[in-house]
C-alpha cells in the first residue's frame, strides 16, 4: 500500500524484516453473534458466498495485546499489483497496548490477507452488511441514515462527547471515484492505527474503506497525505457498548440475513 506501507516501514520495521506473509488457508464462514460469518486473524481467503469465502461486509478486529494487526484487500483493476486497500495497528504507541480495527470487503474484492508483516490479528467478526446509499450528509454530528453523527472527509478532529468532537463507533467510507482515502488514528501524537485505499485504475471506480473509532482515541484525521475522502457515516456501536458487535440499526439481525445476501 502506497502511504500505509511507508507508515509499516517506519512504525513496524523490526515486523517486516521478521516477514513472511501468512498464506494458510483455514476455512472462514463460522458464526458470529449475529449469525454473521467470522473470519480467521491469519491467513489469505477468497471473497465470494460460497462455502469457505469470505462474504462481504464490514467485520471489526478487537485486536491482541501488544501484537500488531495488517491487512489487505486485493482486487482486479490497480496497480500495487491488484492492491485495493490496506490498514494496521500499533499498540505499542497506545496506553492500553490494544488497538481495534474494522474493514469493508466489497464483492468486487478477489482476496482479503489478514496477519502480515509478522502481525498477529485476532478474528474478524461481522458488523454489518455493505451499505447500498452513499448521499452526502454535510457537516461534523450531521446524522446518518440511523440518526447517528457522520464525519466530515477531510480534517483532523477530536475524539469525545462533545458538541464538536467525533463520537466513538465503528464507519464506513463509500471512497470518491478515481481518488485515493488515507486516515489515521492518533493517541499522544503517535499513530495507533491508519489505512489507505488505492485509486483504481479505472476512474469510475471507488474503493469503501472502514474506521473503528475507540473511546481512547485523541483525534482522527481523514483524507491524509494529499488523499481525498468521502464522508465518514456511521454504521454500528463499538464491539464492548452493547455486548455485540452492532447490535442495533444496519448491524441488527434483520441485517445479518442480507450479509449472504439475496
Amino acid at each position: 500500500m502506497r502511504a500505509t506501507r511507508i507508515g509499516f516501514t517506519a512504525i513496524a520495521s523490526v515486523a517486516l524484516l521478521a516477514g513472511g506473509v501468512a498464506t494458510a488457508h483455514s476455512a472462514p464462514g463460522s458464526l458470529g453473534s449475529l449469525g454473521g460469518p467470522t473470519i480467521p486473524g491469519s491467513g489469505t481467503f477468497d471473497v465470494g458466498y460460497w462455502p469457505g469465502q469470505v462474504k462481504p461486509g464490514i467485520y471489526q478486529n478487537p485486536g491482541i495485546a501488544g501484537q500488531d494487526c495488517y491487512w489487505e484487500r486485493y482486487a482486479p483493476g490497480f496497480n500495487d499489483p491488484d492492491y485495493a486497500a490496506g490498514g494496521g495497528t500499533f499498540p505499542a504507541f497506545h496506553p492500553d497496548n490494544i488497538v481495534a480495527t474494522a474493514v469493508t470487503i466489497e464483492k468486487s474484492d478477489e482476496t482479503f490477507e489478514t496477519g502480515l508483516f509478522g502481525g498477529n490479528c485476532a478474528e474478524w467478526k461481522w458488523v454489518a452488511p455493505l451499505p447500498h446509499s452513499t448521499g452526502s450528509l454535510g457537516s461534523l454530528g450531521s446524522l446518518g441514515s440511523l440518526g447517528k453523527p457522520a464525519i466530515p472527509a477531510d480534517g483532523t478532529f477530536d475524539v469525545g462527547d462533545g458538541l464538536d468532537e467525533i463520537k466513538p463507533g465503528i464507519y464506513q467510507n463509500p471512497g470518491v471515484a478515481g481518488e485515493d482515502c488515507d486516515w489515521e488514528r492518533r493517541v499522544g501524537g503517535d499513530i495507533v492505527a491508519n489505512g489507505d485505499t488505492q485509486q483504481a485504475n479505472d476512474p469510475d471506480n471507488t474503493v469503501a474503506s472502514a474506521v473503528v473509532i475507540e473511546e481512547s482515541d485523541e483525534t482522527f484525521a481523514t483524507s491524509t497525505g494529499g488523499t481525498e475522502c468521502a464522508e465518514w457515516k456511521w454504521v454500528a456501536p463499538l464491539d464492548h457498548s452493547t455486548g455485540s458487535s452492532g447490535s442495533s440499526g444496519a448491524a441488527g439481525a434483520a441485517g445479518a440475513s442480507g450479509m449472504f445476501g439475496s
